[in-house]
């Protein structure tokens, strides 16, 4: 590896120092302050590696970089989970239209790009005769909404059979006497004055 690998411009405070900002990026990024400061050109020195890593401008620029990321991954998921929720909880109201005679018929001209997107088929039928082509039908196809919602679903933690199968201590009572039959004694404790 070479030290221009992690040259990165994340358009935040970007170390005067060459080195130094390699040497930031390569700790943000989850390398050593040894693999760091080679990265950045620096013959290997565990003690100047050490030194380096306290520096306050590059502690600094690492916790800047780490925080853009974490800023971007969060725009990501949010996007994506905004375009499952778009998956799941769309339907066909915006490509059908019913006509006068109660008749479904496809209809994608008030449809954004967007709506057009969320299309994963569009599969027009033609018949051809005495040289002209006719539409005979159009099919269109949308995503599996079932699998959206689980996607969505196990995001949210939502069927999660840890978080189901946890009982509380009354809960497991009532099942101990269910399993050993209401003939069964209970066991009482006494509360002993101290």
């Amino acid at each position: 590896m070479t030290a221009t690998q992690y040259e990165v411009n994340f358009g935040m405070g970007i170390l005067k120092k060459n080195r130094h900002e390699i040497f930031a990026q390569g700790l943000a990024i989850g390398m050593t302050a040894d693999a760091a400061y080679v990265a950045a050109g620096y013959k290997r020195n565990r003690g100047n590696a050490a030194t380096a890593k306290a520096n306050q401008s590059i502690s600094q620029r690492v916790r800047e970089i780490k925080e853009a990321a974490a800023e971007r991954a969060a725009k990501t998921l949010d996007e994506i989970i905004a375009e499952l929720e778009r998956i799941a909880f769309g339907g066909m109201s915006k490509f059908v239209r019913i006509d006068d005679n109660g008749q479904p018929k496809i209809d994608l001209s008030n449809c954004t790009p967007k709506d057009l997107d969320l299309l994963s088929e569009v599969t027009p039928t033609v018949r051809s005769a005495g040289g002209t082509a006719t539409l005979v039908s159009v099919k269109i196809k949308v995503p599996n909404r079932l699998k959206a919602l689980e996607t969505l679903g196990k995001h949210l933690g939502l069927g999660d059979r840890k978080a189901t199968n946890t009982k509380d201590s009354l809960a497991e009572a009532i099942d101990s006497i269910v399993r050993r039959g209401s003939s069964a004694p209970i066991a009482t404790v006494l509360l002993r004055k101290k």
